[in-house]
């Protein structure tokens, strides 16, 4: 029975080409999207899933109740403390320091020949409990006991084939910035892309453990802990524990704080974008995931609503089949069966072409959102499982409404070719689809030009400096001593117009930060400050204004201290003035001295971020950066004598420059993502919107045709037709537009609230978005109002 179905079916959908190339072509973009959603979702939602505690693995986390500052570091200390303390009850205990931009040298006598790299990825630095903590795959042994001495690593499979092509690594010494000489102990596979820990390479903690802070005043983000939590034990008893330990030491070392650790799950930290990620800086807020599902039902509904305007546009044609069937003694449910085994089929088509489009597509959409999903329909249970349920939900959905329309025809009527508006169901039906599927585009077209707004906010807003033509390089760590003589060397080609060194860029992801003491004070102050390590000439580099005072002097051996506003105000200083001369001293006071100039805040995050307290003073021994101001006319022969200065300078180290607008926008390539995703779905929804409403305007081309030929006998003209054909929609159109502007608005309000400073909402994007929703749907109603204007009026009332 159902083989004669699906054979009738196919004789149907081969009789009609047009009607089925629009319905496949409509429904497989719809579904495209949708699996392309739920692979990203279900990569999202896996991250660091596969760990067989994920459940009770939990990691400490800092926050400053009264300065609402929340931080994913941990003392340096904390740890080594706690098993002191038997683990405060925890299973397991471990820290893990993170490291990015590290040189890696590979001695002549391993390969015969030395080679140096730039490891710009994560580096791991960890403890043996690391591995009792996660279960990432360490090669072929049991690293644990040689993890407890120092200078031993484990390296990717991909690092490994880089430093010892064709050899085989382990045992092997490598160089990690010319400062300690690691055997290479296994090599693992590499870390998968799911994952908050992407390291390249795991190094023994051991190995620079005595080079770290041991007081209980400093914290760092690249220094985090993590514990495991016995089983039934309350996460509010552990965090109390941890809480009345860490008390003791930092009341004790640092008297009047007011810090708080937390246990975050690790199932949380990718979607908790308060503490940031782990090490890979990939987090997602659970918000966003929830909008990609929004995005991918209501573009897979915008292909259902074309399916059934398509399918009630063709339910004319197909009036006297019904009636023939009927006459013939087919029942109505047989019908339904009928029209649901059609829909059924273009279904299967429209999926079969999206699992190709999806494997066409994954490449570029893993490029864009920079993610490592793969594609296998077969070995995937759940998105096999996913389609089927997809499959069976849209040909239901889509198709049962037409089904019950074309099965309600009455014979005679049918056969007399007399069918109206009222007996497809009603006018009113259709107007909700229509101005349900624009609604849809107009939203997607407001919020991508307000998102385009805010990345452009983002690009041209003023910093508080001036970040034009300036050429970071990062430093060896054994740099201080050189200083003096690689400025005078760059500054002797007239394309080097200034340079300067610093613990980092004004606006940088390395932010560090720690207690302070103010004019003297016995105690630290109640809140934390950043701190920056520059040089003079760093001030005068950037272009920086002083509110106050000016810079501290480069030969002077006495520490000063130069502030940003803010920090000013948090000390309760009425005026710029009132600052000078003020005493600070940093952490263990080993950087102290009077305030000498005050400047005008500058942006020392992104913008999302506020412009926090800070402290700058010199310190060559903690400069990492060297910051030059080239003359971008002469760009190539400035670039070119940096490269051949460091050469000279550090031979064993690898040249790597950026452009700090770059650093600046890397920032925000998450939102230059989402921009990106928009335009697309934008554009895949305005496709399909235009598919239906071509579907409809066919409808009413043929309801209307004997109409359109009487008109045309009585002297209408062409545009007066087309205008006949146009109107309804375009209300339509302004229907869709006035329920859009409010959805749109509240749906970026909410976007625009992760950043704390952004765009002003202006009716200009509103208005755009609808004029131009307008000109595409009156493009696409006119080519089938103009063919219906045209048409012989003799051939539509010749059977009159």
């Amino acid at each position: 029975m159902f083989k004669i179905y699906f054979l009738t079916a196919f004789r149907s959908l081969l009789r009609n080409k047009s009607y089925s190339i629009l319905n496949i072509a409509g429904l497989a973009l719809g579904i495209t999207c949708s699996i392309l959603l739920f692979l990203v979702i279900q990569y999202q939602l896996s991250y660091d899933s596969f760990h067989t505690k994920a459940d009770r693995i939990y990691r400490l986390v800092v926050t400053f109740p009264e300065n609402d500052f929340n931080t994913p570091a941990s003392h340096f200390p904390l740890t080594a403390n706690m098993q002191s303390n038997g683990n405060l009850g925890f299973e397991t205990i471990t820290q893990v320091k993170g490291d990015v931009g590290v040189q890696i040298n590979i001695p002549s006598n391993t390969v015969g020949t030395g080679k140096k790299f730039l490891v710009d990825d994560n580096i791991g630095f960890v403890e043996p409990s690391f591995f009792d903590v996660f279960d990432f795959n360490t090669g072929p042994i049991d690293v644990r006991s040689q993890f407890a001495a120092p200078n031993v690593v484990v390296l990717t499979q991909s690092l490994a084939d880089k430093y010892f092509p064709g050899q085989n690594a382990v045992g092997k010494i490598i160089k990690y910035n010319n400062q300690y000489n690691l055997k290479v102990v296994s090599v693992m596979p590499d870390m998968p892309g799911n994952t908050e820990f992407p390291f390249v390479m795991l190094v023994s903690y051991e190995t620079i453990r005595k080079t770290l802070p041991i007081d209980w005043g400093n914290l760092s983000s690249d220094h985090q802990t993590f514990v495991v939590l016995p089983e039934n034990v309350p996460v509010t008893t552990a965090e109390a524990s941890v809480n009345q330990f860490v008390k003791e030491h930092v009341e004790r070392e640092s008297p009047g704080h007011t810090l708080k650790y937390l246990l975050q799950p690790l199932k949380d930290i990718h979607y908790n974008t308060s503490f940031f990620g782990a090490f890979a800086q990939t987090t997602i807020a659970k918000e966003l995931i929830i909008a990609m599902a929004i995005v991918g039902i209501v573009l897979l509904l915008t292909a259902c609503i074309n399916f059934i305007n398509l399918a009630t546009a063709q339910a004319i044609r197909r009036a006297k089949e019904v009636g023939v069937r009927k006459v013939m003694g087919c029942s109505r449910s047989q019908l339904v069966i009928q029209f649901l085994c059609e829909t059924l089929l273009i279904v299967l088509c429209a999926t079969f072409l999206s699992v190709i489009f999806t494997e066409l597509a994954l490449p570029y959409l893993n490029t864009l959102l920079d993610l490592q999903i793969t594609f296998s329909l077969l070995s995937d249970k759940i998105l096999l499982l996913f389609l089927v349920a997809q499959t069976i939900l849209v040909t239901l959905f889509a198709g049962f409404y037409p089904a019950f329309v074309l099965s309600d025809f009455q014979p005679i009527t049918a056969l007399r070719s007399r069918m109206s508006v009222q007996r497809l169901g009603g006018v009113s039906l259709r107007q909700v689809l229509v101005v349900m599927q624009f609604t849809i585009c107009q939203v997607l077209i407001i919020c991508t030009l307000l998102v385009n707004e805010q990345m452009n906010f983002f690009r041209n807003k003023a910093l508080g400096y001036d970040k034009e033509a300036v050429v970071n390089i990062y430093l060896p760590r054994d740099s201080g001593r050189k200083i003096q003589p690689l400025r005078q060397e760059l500054l002797n080609n007239p394309a080097i117009r200034e340079v300067s060194f610093a613990s980092d860029a004004p606006t940088s992801g390395n932010i560090s930060y720690g207690n302070f003491y103010f004019n003297h004070a016995a105690e630290d102050a109640d809140f934390q400050t950043h701190k920056k390590f520059v040089d003079p000439l760093y001030f005068s580099l950037y272009d920086m204004k002083f509110l106050a005072g000016k810079a501290y002097p480069e030969s002077d051996s006495i520490h000063h201290m130069v502030i940003n506003d803010t920090m000013r105000r948090k000390l309760g200083l009425k005026t710029p003035e009132d600052a000078i001369g003020k005493y600070l001293a940093l952490g263990d006071k080993q950087y102290a001295g009077a305030i000498v100039g005050v400047v005008s805040d500058f942006h020392q995050a992104s913008l999302a971020s506020p412009i926090e307290p800070l402290i700058m003073t010199k310190n060559p021994d903690a400069y990492s950066v060297l910051s030059a101001k080239i003359d971008m006319t002469q760009q190539k022969e400035a670039l070119q004598h940096l490269e051949k200065v460091w050469e000279t300078v550090y031979p064993d180290y690898v040249f790597n420059y950026e452009y700090l607008d770059n650093t600046i926008a890397e920032f925000y390539q998450d939102e230059a993502r989402q921009n990106t995703l928009f335009k697309i779905f934008s554009l895949i929804a305005i496709f399909i919107g235009c598919i239906g409403l071509y579907g409809l305007v066919a409808f009413m081309a043929a309801q209307r045709t004997k109409e359109v030929g009487i008109r045309k006998v009585l002297g209408a003209s062409t545009f007066s037709i087309t205008v006949l054909f146009s109107k309804e929609f375009v209300k339509l159109v302004l229907v869709a537009f006035v329920l859009a502007v409010p959805i749109a608005y509240y749906l970026i309000n909410i976007w625009l609230q992760d950043f704390t400073y952004r765009i002003s909402l202006t009716y200009t994007p509103f208005i755009l978005a609808g004029i131009a929703t307008l000109l595409i749907a009156l493009l696409t109603m006119s080519f089938q109002a103009v063919k219906a204007a045209l048409a012989n009026p003799v051939v539509s009332l010749k059977s009159e």
